[in-house]
């Protein structure tokens, strides 16, 4: 019971930058400045280059559906060891396109280590990783 008292609370302290709202790359392309509020109160910039290369290869109708900063998780499934994944139909589309692969769902895709690595260094600020047990 002690254990998963202090792993719950590690996980919280681990994704207390995780947004408390994600807003939608439309908003957030029309904002002065773009970014979001994690939980632990501090406001998190996403920069506009990253809001242009994302409009740039998504559907227009995605722009609306698309929710940043993205979602990284921690995959904990049965296959997961050392995965991560993203939720979301837009997201999932627009992650797709960055890494080069196909989704195994049209709402949730693996990623292994060479794709976060693409991944986050086309969207270091557009995406963020949450852990999960």
């Amino acid at each position: 019971m002690q254990d998963e008292t202090q792993i719950r609370k590690l996980l919280e302290m681990m994704n207390r930058h995780v947004p408390s709202k994600r807003a939608s790359l439309a908003d957030l392309l029309k904002a002065a400045e773009a970014g979001y509020e994690g939980k632990d109160g501090i406001r998190y910039h996403i920069k506009r280059g990253e809001l242009e290369h994302l409009a740039s290869i998504v559907d227009p109708a995605d722009r609306s559906k698309l929710r940043l900063p993205i979602i990284i998780m921690t995959d904990t499934g049965d296959e997961g060891g050392g995965s991560w994944k993203v939720m979301g139909r837009a997201e999932v589309r627009a992650v797709s396109k960055i890494v080069g692969r196909e989704p195994e769902f049209p709402d949730q895709m693996r990623l292994f280590h060479p794709h976060m690595v693409r991944l986050r260094s086309v969207l270091p600020t557009a995406t963020t990783t949450m852990f999960s047990p």
